[in-house]
């Protein structure tokens, strides 16, 4: 039984080339595939004004807007003339948010602030008012109070 071995066509493969080279000077850059999205036409969006709240980072913003943290450039951009340091926004600050036109909230943010802050994981750090007295006095309390 004889077997073939795969050898390149010296012909063919000129001929692929020259046919691929013409179809992009004919067709543009318009027969390469591209990811959606990247047709080079912008997607139609609308302005979102979000007052901004006590501790609210960009950070926070771009996770309930666009639902990746990584995006708060997006807002720092839109808003650089409200922003001198992009990590320091203040209360009662209007930003402007572009989002897609279909965008729909999965929440009202007050109810996405609240499910933030409860899943935030703790500090370890213990408010003064939460932790219980002991009942008994440091070695150092003791003597000093003797003498």
């Amino acid at each position: 039984m004889k077997t073939h071995a795969l050898r390149p066509n010296l012909v063919l493969l000129p001929g692929l080339c020259l046919s691929f080279c013409l179809s992009l000077l004919f067709f543009g850059d318009h027969v390469m595939a591209r990811p959606a999205g990247a047709s080079g036409i912008p997607s139609p969006t609308m302005e979102v004004r979000h007052p901004v709240g006590p501790g609210e980072d960009l950070h926070l913003l771009a996770a309930y807007y666009y639902g990746d943290a990584r995006q708060w450039k997006k807002i720092y951009q839109a808003n650089r003339n409200r922003i001198k340091n992009p990590n320091r926004i203040y209360p009662k600050q209007i930003l402007r948010v572009e989002v897609p036109i279909d965008w729909k909230p999965p929440m009202p943010f007050s109810a996405w602030m609240a499910t933030v802050e409860q899943s935030a994981p703790s500090q370890g750090v213990s408010s003064p008012a939460k932790e219980k007295p002991s009942a008994e006095r440091s070695g150092e309390e003791q003597t000093s109070g003797s003498r």
